[in-house]
């Protein structure tokens, strides 16, 4: 894991400013590394270049308000809310994303042009277990996304669960 601030030099959600990024390597400042499972061996760091195209996930820890005018999802893109459980090798991830209205899953995630799939109400469940994390917004990589499906409306009203097990090629 890796965790660090990422400066914005003008009010942008995070997976604007990660898929919009002209550079490979996004700079963390105040950054620390966790190898996995081995939390004693921490490094902090007062800056890191971290690679776009291997970031799998992109959790915001604390963002800034958007300003009064800022539109929401739904107004910027004529989007609607769809909650999606997302496995990735690393995460299993309950999320809501904002896609067109009216078209199968499949079609309306292959119309997403960005790199980082823009979730809000995420939870995640990392794969080698542990103690799930909360975030109000994460970006996802589409391109580490193994397997997903629409999670029922129904199942929207109940706490969520962890997911079960997942097998992994390999």
């Amino acid at each position: 894991m890796i965790a660090g601030a990422y400066d914005l030099s003008f009010y942008r959600r995070a997976s604007d400013a990660i898929n919009d990024e002209q550079h490979r390597y996004l700079v963390l400042r105040d950054a620390t590394i966790v190898p996995p499972g081995h939390a004693q061996k921490s490094q902090r760091l007062p800056q890191l270049l971290c690679d776009r195209s291997e970031a799998v996930l992109v959790a915001t820890i604390a963002e800034a308000a958007p300003p009064p005018d800022y539109p929401r999802e739904e107004q910027r893109r004529g989007v609607a809310p769809v909650t999606v459980m997302f496995f990735t090798t690393a995460f299993v991830v309950r999320g809501t994303c904002y896609l067109r209205p009216n078209l199968p899953l499949t079609e309306a995630l292959e119309r997403v042009t960005e790199d980082f799939l823009p979730l809000r109400g995420v939870q995640i469940f990392p794969i080698a277990g542990g103690a799930s994390i909360m975030r109000d917004f994460a970006a996802l990589s589409r391109a580490r996304i193994v397997a997903l499906y629409q999670v029922a409306e129904a199942a929207l009203h109940d706490a969520p669960a962890a997911p079960a097990a997942v097998a992994q090629n390999g």
